[in-house]
């Protein structure tokens, strides 16, 4: 018998977020979202307990199959880094979109719509509440200018918690400007900042750099407690078992689940 812890959903105001959200009316087709395939709220913890906030970019097909964000390479890749931080439970996600993306040059500039702001800032705001969060950390650009946003909004008003930057965890492509060691010294820094402001870790740990490349343990499972019930192990350590499929149609909107 299974016995893998799941979640069980959002609380509170995350579980009311959850129930009232833009549709694609807000996010567009026809903008470079791919709103057919729904929205795709979080990971972690979305009951007031997290202790770091980490906010990406946009959920992926991965994302849409598992339902919850930053599954995939990039979410394994974030898993190794917040687990750095002694953190395996107490961690809360969110996207500055909430649905996906499949043109970034025609979705990108409707960051800071003003229906697609307000309703991401109800979700940082929900996590600032309890008053637990003791660090943010944003990975990529859209994701830093979605919290510079925030502080500037009456949502974040009077908000000191400490914010990291970081590179986006993908950022690092073949023959691209970024290496995979431009990505990995720039976690480096992000980590040596963000460790001494995690005052209640799930875990004290020592803070260990990455070297040259990822090791196996930096790129854990994605834990079965922060996703819903039901989904196979190899869903959670295994990268690229859903991709875009071909032909991918007008928004993309194919994809090709492998089973190993």
């Amino acid at each position: 018998m299974i016995t893998d812890p799941f979640d069980a959903g959002p609380r509170g105001a995350f579980k009311a977020l959850c129930r009232s959200y833009p549709d694609d009316t807000v996010f567009r087709g026809d903008d470079g979202f791919r709103s057919l395939w729904g929205p795709i709220f979080y990971r972690g913890r979305a009951d007031g307990s997290a202790r770091l906030l980490v906010i990406g970019q946009d959920p992926a097909q991965t994302e849409a199959f598992t339902r919850r964000i930053l599954s995939g390479q990039a979410g394994r890749r974030v898993q190794g880094f917040v687990e750095k931080l002694g953190l395996t439970r107490r961690y809360l996600m969110v996207n500055a979109f909430l649905y996906g993306i499949y043109n970034q040059d025609m979705a990108l500039p409707h960051l800071h719509d003003p229906e697609i702001e307000a309703y991401r800032n109800q979700w940082l705001r929900a996590a600032l509440a309890p008053g637990r969060i003791e660090a943010v950390v944003t990975f990529g650009t859209p994701a830093r200018e979605a919290w510079k946003a925030f502080l500037q909004s009456p949502a974040g008003a009077g908000v000191t918690v400490f914010q990291q930057a970081a590179l986006h965890p993908t950022a690092d492509k073949p023959n691209g400007p970024i290496s995979r060691q431009d990505l990995l010294d720039n976690w480096n820094v992000a980590l040596q900042h963000l460790h001494p402001r995690i005052a209640h870790p799930d875990a004290a740990v020592p803070l260990v750099p990455y070297g040259a490349d990822f090791t196996a343990a930096e790129l854990p499972e994605i834990p079965s407690r922060d996703l819903p019930m039901g989904l196979q192990a190899w869903m959670r350590s295994t990268d690229f078992w859903a991709t875009l499929a071909s032909p991918p149609g007008t928004e993309r909107a194919n994809i090709s689940i492998q089973v190993p």
